[in-house]
């Protein structure tokens, strides 16, 4: 398995996102985020510790439905395709699908191509969110890419609590990021790598276009748009996270302390035609689905 260092692959796209997309200067402020499937106004509040600022909570009638009560049901035991079949049977709430795959290049053949290409791996089509979601406060290595949705913001919370807690300074690197962004972002590595969108719509850049679906998300096919999913960093001086003892303790028996407050392993190790390669740093949140019936 190629390891693969986040903070290095976010950099670059990082630093071109803020040239063309400006933060939010004020809480309370709606902003358009435009991507392929039209145009979405989301609701940015500030978010706290516990509180998701002023968007309310679905209410859960009893503790067993809690997805943040850790002593409901026991825990599922899943691995490799394990946990990608649960990711795909979930239904996220506050999303809706992207039916209309957003612009990649602008060439509708390279276009088409690529999609043809990452649909083969494993990618498919996201969703994205369909209402507010939050800023996510007191997290220094997030720019643009700081919104998550009110669950995943209170799960997030309550598990970079415990973490630390424990010893373990977890962080996040990234959380939503829009098919603006990610367009900006696949478009910037392939063809980073010397390739013309001539030699793309002909076929001699397939291998460029595959070395770059191994690490990046086509447009519309990222699971950072549905604003459940994050990146992760520890703050212990390690070089990539899979070296991290933030990862021993998320990972440790099956991931079974990630899988306490419902987050899952987006890209497992070991699972089959998911996309990218592992990626060891990223997690989604699917609530108390990780429980036994």
């Amino acid at each position: 398995m190629r390891v693969l260092d986040p903070k290095k692959l976010n950099s670059s796209a990082k630093k071109h996102h803020r040239k063309t997309i400006s933060r939010p200067v004020i809480l309370f402020a709606v902003i358009a985020l435009v991507g392929g499937a039209g145009t979405y106004a989301y609701v940015i509040r500030k978010a706290s510790p516990g509180v998701v600022g002023n968007t309310p909570v679905p209410a859960l009638s009893t503790p067993e439905e809690d997805p943040f009560d850790i002593t409901a049901r026991p825990l599922k035991h899943l691995k490799g395709d394990g946990f990608k079949d649960l990711y795909q049977s979930v239904a996220l709430p506050n999303t809706q699908d992207i039916t209309d795959p957003p612009v990649i290049t602008g060439n509708d053949k390279v276009d088409t191509r690529i999609r043809v290409r990452a649909e083969a791996r494993g990618y498919k089509l996201s969703r994205i969110p369909m209402g507010a979601i939050v800023k996510i406060e007191g997290e220094p290595r997030l720019e643009d890419d700081d919104l998550l949705q009110p669950l995943a913001a209170q799960a997030w919370y309550r598990m970079r609590e415990t973490a630390r807690r424990e010893g373990y300074p977890v962080s996040l690197l990234s959380a939503y990021r829009s098919p603006k962004y990610q367009q900006d972002l696949f478009k910037e590595r392939l063809l980073g790598r010397g390739v013309t969108l001539s030699q793309l719509a002909s076929g001699a850049g397939d291998g460029a276009i595959d070395a770059t679906l191994a690490v990046t998300a086509v447009p519309g096919y990222s699971r950072h748009h549905t604003g459940y999913t994050i990146d992760l960093w520890c703050e212990d001086g390690s070089a990539t996270f899979l070296e991290s003892k933030c990862y021993d303790w998320i990972s440790n028996n099956g991931y079974q302390k990630g899988m306490e407050f419902g987050w899952i392993p987006s890209y497992p190790e070991g699972a089959s035609e998911q996309g990218p390669e592992p990626e060891p740093w990223e997690y989604v949140w699917v609530g108390d689905s990780v429980r036994q019936l």
